[in-house]
């Protein structure tokens, strides 16, 4: 396998959680029942993963996790060497070691090849160009929000929280009496 049931469990949830992105937080419950994922383990992962700034981790009644603007700009092989470490595309498909140019086992040529083209595959698109793909099954926890970037929600917020001041600043004052 090239990586380890950490670094599976780490894609699938953000991928998850990136194709239900609005802004709803979601619960660590939600995201372990939709996948089938041992909750315990995922929250711990969860966490790592916020604590690395690939999500937004709210605590309490409206808690739980959204993806972060690094996060949906991130890769696969990014977030696999948060968990992992960096990916190793050098192993020796047979198990020899070393395995290399002067010392090639039967299947080094071709799986030179398929390793090269593994790794511009976990490099080619981020987590939320890759959740825009995602079957419209892992993208049903929350119905009727339409998907929508953190780099767009941000600014939208942005826009938001300016709107209000340009109003203010557009009321006329109040005319002066005539004496």
């Amino acid at each position: 396998m090239l990586y380890s049931k950490t670094a599976q469990y780490s894609i699938q949830s953000m991928l998850f959680i990136a194709a239900n992105n609005s802004d709803q937080n979601i619960l660590v419950r939600d995201v372990a029942k939709e996948l089938g994922l041992p909750s315990s383990f995922l929250s711990k992962i969860l966490q790592t993963l916020s604590r690395y700034g690939f999500l937004n981790s709210v605590k309490g009644p409206k808690g739980g996790f959204s993806l972060s603007e690094k996060g949906a700009e991130s890769t696969i092989a990014e977030l696999v060497a948060v968990v992992d470490g960096p990916m190793n595309f050098d192993m020796c498909l047979a198990g020899f070691s070393p395995c290399s140019e002067e010392n090639a086992c039967p299947f080094h040529q071709e799986w030179k090849r398929i390793r090269e083209e593994i790794r511009e595959l976990v490099n080619s698109k981020t987590i939320y160009e890759l959740a825009l793909e995602m079957p419209i099954r892992y993208r049903t926890l929350l119905m009727g929000k339409t998907v929508e970037s953190p780099a767009k929600k941000t600014a939208r917020k942005a826009t938001a929280k300016k709107a209000p001041a340009k109003k203010a600043a557009a009321k006329k004052a109040p005319a002066k009496k005539k004496k």
